[in-house]
């Protein structure tokens, strides 16, 4: 059980860190950022959709489904409208904007990391725990491309990788800690959980991921990827299955 719980904050923190070195690489080459971006969201929302959200309906029911969609969707909003209350200065205008970016981006994930913990504990040693776990891996590979980009462009370099790869991963150990006593006796309160987690990682796939490779690329571009990320993951379900 401690070795599962371990594999989740380990996912966490690799999805992190792997986007940041990808956004060290890559912060000259936007195609290239796109089409990761666009990639990576048709795969988490393909995730979602495909064995998630079933798997959590299954287990709750529609009306659980609904309610654990709305809160997740309200936490979303509140979090969003306390960060942009949040102001920072520092020495030039540009960097102000860099910093603010990264810092509040590196706010807000960090965040919605909790109760995406919180569920990833509560379902270990369920069916759902393994596809979960991808999710998290998956959906941690572009923000941590979002999140370290402007902080590169603003001069922070490998101390800062480490930093914020840490501030983003402790709000995952917590949470599954906690959701370890939240277990399968407690199915509507699992599922509960499990559907806030889903709603959010569905709005950060849309509107963080999805939307931002869409403005650097075109709307074509980003669907035609995300289709082919969603594709991937049905063809990999149909093939285990």
């Amino acid at each position: 059980m401690a070795f599962i719980w371990l594999s989740g904050v380990i996912a966490s923190a690799l999805g992190i860190s792997a986007g940041g070195g990808l956004a060290w690489f890559m912060k000259r080459i936007h195609g290239s950022v796109s089409f990761l971006y666009s990639l990576c969201g048709g795969l988490i929302i393909g995730l979602l959709f495909i064995e998630m959200i079933p798997k959590s309906i299954q287990l709750g029911g529609w009306v659980i489904f609904a309610l654990g969609t709305a809160t997740g969707v309200i936490l979303y909003l509140c979090i969003h409208r306390v960060i942009n209350m949040i102001t920072l200065v520092t020495d030039t205008q540009q960097k102000v904007l860099l910093l603010r970016t990264g810092v509040l981006l590196t706010i807000s994930i960090a965040m919605h990391n909790f109760p995406v913990g919180l569920a990833l504990g509560a379902a270990i040693g369920t069916e759902i725990g393994k596809p979960m776990l991808l999710t998290i891996l998956l959906h941690n590979i572009p923000e941590g491309v979002i999140i370290f980009t402007p902080l590169f462009l603003a001069g922070y370099g490998f101390f800062t990788w480490l930093v914020i790869t840490a501030v983003l991963t402790v709000p995952v150990a917590i949470g599954s800690l906690l959701g370890l006593f939240i277990t399968a006796e407690v199915p509507l309160l699992f599922a509960f959980m499990i559907n806030i987690a889903i709603s959010m990682i569905f709005i950060v796939a849309v509107r963080e991921i999805v939307w931002e490779a869409m403005k650097k690329s075109s709307i074509w571009y980003g669907l035609l990827v995300s289709l082919f990320g969603i594709t991937l993951v049905y063809m990999y379900f149909t093939f285990i299955n």
